[in-house]
């Protein structure tokens, strides 16, 4: 159990970015950017993933991981290499809860997770264009947004104020999708500010019905 509970760790570590150090405890400020509210994604959904992060010359690492967005709560779950849930990070509305069956302390935030994950799934600039460019200002960021045949194929994010410096690169392959799919099944986010590489590989989706409100 120590060791699965360790590589899962390891792996939700290099998901936020913490690749270079297990013992090192992470600040909320250490990242920044705005987290939206949950329900800002309209879509219900449950997506099931691949994440191969990369960092450095040669490391990497693998690991399972699950999204599911019903109503004002997304969360994101930690897969062990057995199947079984390590950790789960909700997001209620702004309101972010851990829970952490791993019997060990993350080094890092959860917002740090939720973050990546709303980086690369939720709307930031609206209902996008059919082809080309478009740029905005969101929560002190600049969003560079690039659009073909109505999807999105890039999306770049970049301190307005410089730190950290460079920028967040996030590109998404729809090749031979259908026009159904919510997601493509492959997406790619190089993180500038902290040099990792992380390939999100979304093996299975569906969608959600909305959540039963009180009484129904």
């Amino acid at each position: 159990m120590r060791r699965r509970t360790s590589a899962l760790i390891a792996g939700a570590l290099l998901f936020c970015a913490c690749a270079s150090s297990a013992s090192h405890r992470w600040r909320e400020e250490d990242y920044p950017g705005t987290l939206q509210p949950a329900s800002t994604l309209a879509t219900d959904m449950l997506l099931q993933q691949r994440v191969t992060a990369t960092w450095g010359e040669n490391g990497q690492r693998g690991f399972d991981a699950a999204i599911q967005k019903q109503g004002d709560t997304l969360t994101v779950i930690g897969i062990s290499p057995m199947g079984s849930v390590g950790f789960a990070m909700i997001l209620r509305g702004t309101t972010v809860e851990l829970r952490n069956d791993t019997m060990q302390d993350l080094p890092f935030p959860p917002r740090f997770i939720l973050l990546d994950v709303q980086r690369t799934f939720y709307p930031w600039l609206g209902p996008g264009p059919s082809d080309g460019t478009r740029e905005g200002s969101v929560f002190g960021e600049r969003v560079h947004e690039t659009w073909s045949h109505g999807r999105l194929a890039e999306r770049r994010f970049q301190r307005l104020d410089g730190q950290p410096k460079g920028d967040i690169v996030i590109t998404y392959d729809w090749t031979d999708e259908p026009a159904d799919r919510l997601v493509p099944r492959q997406c790619v986010l190089h993180n500038g500010w902290f040099g990792y590489r992380l390939s999100i590989d979304t093996h299975a989706e569906s969608r959600l019905p909305p959540p039963q409100q009180p009484g129904q």
